[in-house]
Protein backbone atom coordinates (compact mmCIF):
# COMPACT_ATOMS: atom_id res chain seq x y z
CA UNK A 1 0.00 0.00 0.00
CA UNK A 2 2.55 2.41 0.38
CA UNK A 3 4.39 1.73 -2.61
CA UNK A 4 0.91 2.66 -4.36
CA UNK A 5 0.41 5.55 -2.32
CA UNK A 6 4.08 6.68 -3.31
CA UNK A 7 3.17 6.44 -6.96
CA UNK A 8 0.06 8.12 -6.99
CA UNK A 9 1.82 11.31 -5.30
CA UNK A 10 4.30 10.89 -8.12
CA UNK A 11 1.67 11.14 -10.91
CA UNK A 12 -0.29 13.82 -8.99
CA UNK A 13 2.78 15.94 -8.64
CA UNK A 14 3.69 15.16 -12.23
CA UNK A 15 -0.06 16.49 -13.66
CA UNK A 16 0.04 19.37 -11.23
CA UNK A 17 3.50 20.31 -12.69
CA UNK A 18 2.31 19.88 -16.28
CA UNK A 19 -0.79 22.18 -15.99
CA UNK A 20 1.77 24.17 -14.65
CA UNK A 21 3.56 24.73 -17.87
CA UNK A 22 0.78 24.62 -19.69
CA UNK A 23 -0.58 27.96 -18.08
CA UNK A 24 2.75 28.99 -18.58
CA UNK A 25 2.72 28.50 -22.21
CA UNK A 26 -0.46 30.33 -22.58
CA UNK A 27 0.80 33.33 -20.85
CA UNK A 28 1.35 36.25 -22.93
CA UNK A 29 3.10 39.81 -22.61
CA UNK A 30 6.08 40.29 -20.24
CA UNK A 31 4.62 38.28 -17.71
CA UNK A 32 5.34 34.81 -19.33
CA UNK A 33 9.31 35.92 -19.26
CA UNK A 34 9.07 37.42 -16.20
CA UNK A 35 9.30 40.80 -17.68
CA UNK A 36 12.63 39.95 -19.29
CA UNK A 37 11.65 41.43 -22.22
CA UNK A 38 10.11 45.49 -23.03
CA UNK A 39 6.31 45.43 -23.95
CA UNK A 40 7.28 47.50 -27.05
CA UNK A 41 9.27 44.48 -28.87
CA UNK A 42 5.76 42.66 -30.18
CA UNK A 43 4.96 38.83 -29.55
CA UNK A 44 7.84 37.97 -31.79
CA UNK A 45 10.45 38.74 -29.14
CA UNK A 46 8.56 37.47 -26.70
CA UNK A 47 8.29 33.81 -28.28
CA UNK A 48 11.59 34.48 -29.02
CA UNK A 49 13.08 34.78 -25.41
CA UNK A 50 10.75 32.51 -24.40
CA UNK A 51 11.99 29.71 -26.70
CA UNK A 52 15.97 30.83 -25.34
CA UNK A 53 14.47 30.33 -21.52
CA UNK A 54 13.69 26.90 -22.49
CA UNK A 55 16.57 26.11 -24.10
CA UNK A 56 18.75 27.36 -21.49
CA UNK A 57 17.12 25.54 -18.91
CA UNK A 58 17.37 22.03 -21.19
CA UNK A 59 20.85 23.13 -21.49
CA UNK A 60 21.61 23.51 -17.74
CA UNK A 61 20.04 20.01 -17.17
CA UNK A 62 22.05 18.10 -19.49
CA UNK A 63 24.83 19.57 -17.66
CA UNK A 64 23.64 18.13 -14.41
CA UNK A 65 23.32 14.94 -15.63
CA UNK A 66 26.54 14.82 -17.54
CA UNK A 67 28.80 16.21 -14.31
CA UNK A 68 31.37 15.90 -13.43
CA UNK A 69 32.33 14.36 -16.99
CA UNK A 70 32.67 17.49 -18.51
CA UNK A 71 35.29 18.66 -16.40
CA UNK A 72 37.39 15.33 -16.24
CA UNK A 73 39.51 15.51 -19.47
CA UNK A 74 40.34 19.34 -19.26
CA UNK A 75 41.63 18.26 -15.82
CA UNK A 76 43.82 15.14 -16.72
CA UNK A 77 45.07 17.51 -19.61
CA UNK A 78 46.16 20.19 -17.19
CA UNK A 79 47.17 17.35 -14.97
CA UNK A 80 49.48 15.76 -17.27
CA UNK A 81 50.96 19.08 -18.61
CA UNK A 82 53.49 19.75 -16.16
CA UNK A 83 55.34 16.44 -17.13
CA UNK A 84 54.91 17.25 -21.20
CA UNK A 85 56.79 20.44 -20.01
CA UNK A 86 59.64 18.62 -18.00
CA UNK A 87 59.87 16.02 -21.18
CA UNK A 88 60.58 19.26 -23.44
CA UNK A 89 63.09 20.71 -21.15
CA UNK A 90 65.10 17.54 -20.69
CA UNK A 91 65.32 16.98 -24.12
CA UNK A 92 66.47 20.55 -24.74
CA UNK A 93 69.03 19.55 -22.18
CA UNK A 94 69.96 16.49 -23.92
CA UNK A 95 70.76 18.31 -27.22
CA UNK A 96 72.26 20.90 -25.85
CA UNK A 97 75.50 21.77 -27.51
CA UNK A 98 78.30 23.91 -25.38
CA UNK A 99 81.68 26.09 -25.38
CA UNK A 100 83.76 22.52 -25.40
CA UNK A 101 82.21 21.29 -28.07
CA UNK A 102 83.84 23.65 -30.36
CA UNK A 103 87.22 24.78 -31.72
CA UNK A 104 88.07 28.31 -30.68
CA UNK A 105 87.04 30.01 -34.05
CA UNK A 106 84.32 27.87 -34.17
CA UNK A 107 84.49 26.98 -37.94
CA UNK A 108 84.24 22.97 -36.66
CA UNK A 109 83.16 20.53 -33.86
CA UNK A 110 85.13 18.85 -31.45
CA UNK A 111 84.98 15.25 -31.84
CA UNK A 112 82.60 15.25 -28.87
CA UNK A 113 80.26 17.65 -30.75
CA UNK A 114 80.37 15.74 -33.72
CA UNK A 115 79.62 12.57 -31.82
CA UNK A 116 76.55 14.69 -30.33
CA UNK A 117 75.09 15.90 -33.15
CA UNK A 118 75.66 12.57 -34.81
CA UNK A 119 73.67 10.78 -31.91
CA UNK A 120 71.27 13.67 -32.18
CA UNK A 121 70.61 13.12 -35.44
CA UNK A 122 70.09 9.57 -35.67
CA UNK A 123 69.49 7.72 -32.40
CA UNK A 124 66.91 10.25 -31.10
CA UNK A 125 63.16 10.06 -31.87
CA UNK A 126 62.23 11.56 -34.84
CA UNK A 127 60.36 14.04 -33.07
CA UNK A 128 63.36 15.54 -30.66
CA UNK A 129 65.83 15.78 -33.22
CA UNK A 130 66.24 19.64 -32.50
CA UNK A 131 69.88 20.99 -32.15
CA UNK A 132 70.61 23.85 -29.09
CA UNK A 133 73.63 25.92 -29.07
CA UNK A 134 74.42 27.58 -25.92
CA UNK A 135 74.07 31.22 -26.20
CA UNK A 136 77.42 33.70 -26.41
CA UNK A 137 77.87 36.89 -25.55
CA UNK A 138 79.34 37.18 -28.75
CA UNK A 139 76.50 37.52 -31.21
CA UNK A 140 78.95 36.97 -34.23
CA UNK A 141 80.41 33.86 -32.43
CA UNK A 142 76.72 32.23 -31.86
CA UNK A 143 76.07 32.28 -35.33
CA UNK A 144 78.86 31.08 -36.09
CA UNK A 145 77.82 27.76 -34.05
CA UNK A 146 74.45 27.45 -35.36
CA UNK A 147 76.29 27.79 -38.82
CA UNK A 148 78.93 24.99 -38.21
CA UNK A 149 76.23 22.53 -36.37
CA UNK A 150 74.09 22.63 -39.36
CA UNK A 151 76.46 21.75 -41.92
CA UNK A 152 77.63 18.96 -39.71
CA UNK A 153 74.22 17.73 -39.06
CA UNK A 154 73.51 18.17 -42.88
CA UNK A 155 75.94 15.57 -43.65
CA UNK A 156 74.82 12.79 -41.01
CA UNK A 157 70.93 13.57 -41.27
CA UNK A 158 69.32 10.24 -42.19
CA UNK A 159 66.83 11.89 -44.37
CA UNK A 160 69.03 14.83 -45.89
CA UNK A 161 66.94 17.55 -44.35
CA UNK A 162 68.36 20.65 -42.27
CA UNK A 163 67.61 20.29 -39.40
CA UNK A 164 66.72 22.65 -36.76
CA UNK A 165 69.08 24.34 -34.64
CA UNK A 166 68.05 27.10 -31.96
CA UNK A 167 70.08 29.02 -29.22
CA UNK A 168 69.32 28.47 -26.03
CA UNK A 169 70.47 30.51 -22.54
CA UNK A 170 70.81 27.42 -20.84
CA UNK A 171 74.61 26.15 -20.09
CA UNK A 172 76.45 23.07 -20.95
CA UNK A 173 77.12 21.51 -17.87
CA UNK A 174 79.74 18.96 -19.52
CA UNK A 175 83.58 18.87 -19.10
CA UNK A 176 86.34 18.78 -22.14
CA UNK A 177 86.49 15.13 -23.77
CA UNK A 178 89.94 15.66 -22.59
CA UNK A 179 89.49 15.63 -19.03
CA UNK A 180 86.99 12.91 -19.24
CA UNK A 181 89.55 10.64 -21.10
CA UNK A 182 92.25 11.39 -18.42
CA UNK A 183 89.50 10.81 -15.49
CA UNK A 184 88.64 6.91 -17.24
CA UNK A 185 92.12 6.88 -18.08
CA UNK A 186 93.82 6.61 -14.59
CA UNK A 187 90.73 4.75 -13.21
CA UNK A 188 91.69 1.92 -15.33
CA UNK A 189 95.14 1.99 -14.40
CA UNK A 190 94.86 2.16 -10.87
CA UNK A 191 92.09 -0.89 -10.67
CA UNK A 192 92.87 -3.24 -8.87
CA UNK A 193 92.96 -7.31 -9.95
CA UNK A 194 89.60 -8.92 -9.51
CA UNK A 195 90.64 -12.23 -7.66
CA UNK A 196 89.03 -14.29 -4.98
CA UNK A 197 90.92 -13.59 -0.84
CA UNK A 198 93.36 -16.30 -0.88
CA UNK A 199 91.58 -19.72 1.23
CA UNK A 200 92.72 -19.78 4.64
CA UNK A 201 92.35 -22.82 7.38
CA UNK A 202 88.93 -22.84 9.59
CA UNK A 203 89.89 -20.85 12.69
CA UNK A 204 92.83 -18.65 11.41
CA UNK A 205 92.16 -14.88 11.21
CA UNK A 206 92.28 -13.25 8.15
Amino acid sequence: MAILKFVQGRLAQGMVAGAALAGFSSISGPLANGGWYDGNCGGACGQSQHADVLQQMERGRMRNVRWPGQFICPDRIHAAAPFDIMVQNGWRKQNLLGAHHFSEDCTKLTQAGEIRVRWIMTQAPTSYRQIFIERSLDTELTKARIATTQEFASKVSLDGGVPTVTESHLVSDGRPAATVDYVNTQFKENMPVPALPAATAVGEEQ
